[in-house]
């Protein structure tokens, strides 16, 4: 039986059916969704609401957000961007898109001050409000920090979406929320990172669809923002880090004077990163406006300039971007009951060349206390200035450290072994001494009325020998002359910091014990090639009565 239908409901059905299609397209494609549904205003606001095309900072993030959810079916992002590259306003709009496609969304957005919370407020309202009437959401409700919405892309249509609103103003904000959108602006000035990012992230859900997005300007080498930034990088979080540096914006450029002779510097950094004239000379305005470290930080070229701080990097920066980290061979973990490293388990261990047949190793090891602070660490290193293997553990108590350090000694062929013997590290050589390891570095000591020459067990690190064995170590990576394949290493270098003081630690938030652990390494090998030399000092002396085949325990 055919059922007719006029003209009139024919066109309502095709009108019907061209709604359904658009929404799918528009599901699929933020940038289309953008585009032709979202009005924004921009810079020159004088234009009014303008469609939301794109820029290319906007797209590098759609397309890696894109690859993200097909790989995974979530988002987690973190955005370390320039001054005004207008994120804060694409993630405004991919907030709403994805409330505007998801039934029973609820979406957070929590600015670092009141001021900022409120724009992205305003920003969320305007974006709702000015959709075209056809496919328009409904404000269920709409006051100062929440807003409700029903919209026909829902198929049940008593399902809504919510915004909330908040302020990274006190430890509580936001806790007890479980949201499945998050827009989370400006982190790196939040007063409470620590405990708000904590109590945020306990409660966000997990499910597929839901999206956590985490930028901010960069605000110095510590907070939550740094290390959430650096766990991306390593690949020891979940977020993917997504670096926008100033020169791909577009409005970032000031036309050049003719002849405009180029500094050492902007040729360098014209050669590297393909800039012209008036992006050069935009970048010499800004700096004559602020100064050379305040540009760095809002407008870095490379994601070490953005968490730049007062102090000055101890080591060449280039020359540590220029090393490429290596894959390790093995990772295990120490059984300390066992006595031996497990390499069934993904630990703390990192090898990446193992023991070669007679060859000379030296090991440099800092010592901490072992309560989730500070690390304990160790660099294996042999006499062509190679690491060869890397140790580092916040959980390992100074004797147990002594007893770990005895049988990794022994496996790289009875290493030098030299300890830093300040504080902690007294019972880590303890222990050492107590299971009577044969190859331990001991130090020379002068005494200070007979000037006669001692041997003190261990390194010790004095206002004497710590800038001695930095400023080698500094030689050597400016001469190139270290092979270090540890990314965990090459960033604690990067953030190794000389401070107003001229002390040299680690930046604010930071850790320098691998830094530490290759000082000593570095230095023993400088003074103690001779002795290290096979040649000098034969196998059988230098393992005494360890046999070879017993060191297959690792």
């Amino acid at each position: 039986m055919r059922i007719k239908m006029d003209k009139q409901e024919i066109t309502k059905l095709l009108l019907e059916k061209k709604k359904r299609l658009r929404l799918k397209e528009y599901k699929e494609d933020f940038a289309k969704f953008a585009e032709e549904q979202i009005q924004i205003i921009t810079k020159d606001a004088s234009q009014g609401f303008v469609p939301f095309k794109l820029n290319k900072c906007q797209q590098i993030i759609t397309d890696a957000l894109r690859k993200q959810l097909e790989e995974t079916g979530k988002v987690r992002a973190i955005i370390l961007k320039a001054r005004q590259q207008g994120i804060s306003t694409y993630c405004s709009g991919r907030v709403f898109w994805k409330s505007y496609f998801t039934a029973y969304a609820r979406s957070v957005v929590m600015a670092h001050d009141s001021a900022t919370s409120d724009a992205l407020f305003a920003m969320s309202k305007n974006l709702i409000r000015n959709m075209s009437g056809e496919l328009s959401p409904t404000e269920i409700r709409s006051n100062a920090k929440e807003i409700i919405i029903n919209s026909p892309s829902m198929p049940d249509n008593d399902a809504t979406a919510s915004y909330r609103l908040y302020t990274a103003g006190s430890p509580e904000a936001g806790r007890g929320t479980t949201p499945t959108i998050a827009h989370l602006s400006e982190v790196a000035f939040w007063q409470h990172d620590e405990k708000i990012l904590a109590g945020l992230f306990q409660g966000i859900s997990q499910a597929a669809g839901t999206e956590v997005i985490v930028e901010s300007t960069a605000n110095g080498s510590q907070g939550e923002f740094y290390r959430l930034w650096k766990g991306a990088v390593a690949g020891e979080n979940e977020y993917v880090p997504i670096f926008l540096p100033w020169y791909i914006t577009d409005e970032y450029r000031r036309e050049a004077p003719e002849g405009m002779e180029l500094t050492t510097e902007e040729e360098t950094l014209q050669e590297k990163y393909g800039l012209d004239n008036d992006q050069l000379y935009w970048r010499r305005l800004k700096i004559a406006e602020g100064g050379e470290l305040k540009f760095k930080q809002e407008y870095p070229s490379t994601a070490d300039e953005a968490f730049i701080t007062s102090g000055s990097n101890v080591f060449n920066v280039e020359r540590l971007d220029a090393l490429v980290p290596q894959p390790h061979q093995r990772r295990s973990e120490w059984d300390p009951h066992s006595k031996m490293f497990d390499e069934h388990r993904e630990g703390t261990l990192y090898i990446y060349d193992f023991p070669q047949w007679e060859e000379p190793y030296v090991i440099g090891a800092d010592v901490s206390l072992g309560v989730g602070q500070d690390y304990s660490a160790c660099v294996v290193m042999n006499n062509e200035r190679e690491v060869v293997a890397l140790y580092r553990n916040n959980r390992i108590d100074p004797a147990m450290w002594g007893e770990l350090l005895f049988y990794l000694g022994r496996y790289y062929n009875n290493a030098l072994l030299a300890v830093e013997s300040n504080s902690m590290g007294i019972a880590t050589l303890q222990k050492l001494e107590s299971m009577d390891y044969i190859n331990l570095y001991r130090q020379t000591k002068i005494a200070n009325v007979s000037n006669e020459e001692g041997m003190r067990l261990g390194f010790r690190t004095t206002a004497a020998t710590k800038p001695a064995i930095i400023g080698n170590l500094k030689n050597l990576i400016e001469n190139e002359e270290l092979l270090i394949p540890s990314p965990v290493m090459i960033q604690e270098l990067k953030d190794y910091i000389s401070t107003e003081t001229g002390k040299t630690e680690a930046a604010p938030g930071c850790y320098d014990d691998t830094v530490i652990s290759l000082a000593i390494c570095a230095e023993v090998l400088r003074t103690h090639w001779d002795k290290l030399q096979t040649s000098n000092v034969s196998w059988k002396q230098r393992t005494v009565e360890w046999n070879q085949d017993e060191t297959n325990w690792l």
